[in-house]
């Protein structure tokens, strides 16, 4: 079962997508700050990580930064998912590390793009 984790500070959002990925069969992780995101990426290193910028004790700018520079973590897709849409809050997420970027409030068929963009579907091959 491929993992998934979500990093927000806002339960609301974390629900939400948790709902949609679990019914989509993927195994969900969360974390609330920036630090919790790092140790949960280097103990379960998921298959993709669904991150917000503005978070407690490490934004997500640094969270990226911190698993790019880690040979475990380093190839796991992040995608971005923030209400920031100035240009340069953007390009500073591609310039850390990030793999995507998705605009908050966003669809559930953004979200499923993304993942099917990062993650190979391998029926019954788990």
């Amino acid at each position: 079962m491929k993992k998934i984790l979500i990093v927000d500070d806002e339960k609301n959002i974390i629900l939400s997508l948790k709902m949609l990925l679990i019914k989509e069969k993927f195994q969900v992780l969360t974390a609330m700050d920036g630090i919790e995101a790092v140790n949960m990426a280097q103990e379960h290193i998921p298959d993709i990580i669904f991150l917000d910028i503005v978070l407690p004790k490490l934004n997500g700018y640094l969270v990226c930064e911190a698993l790019k520079e880690d040979i475990n973590t380093k190839n796991i897709p992040v995608i971005f998912i923030s209400a920031k849409t100035q240009e340069e809050d953007i390009k500073r997420a591609f310039k850390v590390g990030g793999d995507d970027y998705i605009v908050k409030p966003f669809t559930y068929q953004e979200i499923q793009n993304s993942i099917h963009k990062y993650i190979e579907e391998d029926e019954g091959n788990e």
